[in-house]
């Protein structure tokens, strides 16, 4: 993870090209897990990532959606810093079940 990626802005941190605010971050939730979704839902939004995948492969159809990988890489180095001990497997794995969590509610609900 390149750690330029990640800028404190004042009171604002930024991740891809969305800025946070750091009253915002202070909102997410203490487990790591749960923090990344926390980071996932206000960055992209539940719609977006209903029909997101973390990595496409070419069996993928176009409608598919590949999250913003510098966001991504900006949040999994996030996470990493400030939960010392979690790995980056740890964090894409949090991310691909939010992501699949998503993706079932989506069907389950007829969106």
């Amino acid at each position: 993870m390149k750690e330029e990626n990640k800028e404190v802005l004042g009171e604002m941190m930024k991740f891809g090209v969305k800025t946070i605010p750091a009253a915002k971050l202070a909102l997410c939730r203490s487990d790591y897990s749960k923090y990344v979704g926390d980071l996932l839902d206000i960055c992209f939004g539940r719609e977006t990532l209903s029909e997101s995948v973390l990595k496409c492969n070419e069996n993928r159809t176009s409608k598919t959606i590949v999250s913003d990988e510098g966001t991504i890489n900006d949040i999994m180095a996030h996470v990493m810093e400030k939960f010392q001990p979690v790995s980056i497997g740890m964090v894409r794995a949090a991310i691909r079940q939010k992501l699949n969590t998503y993706h079932k509610s989506k069907q389950r609900n007829g969106m």
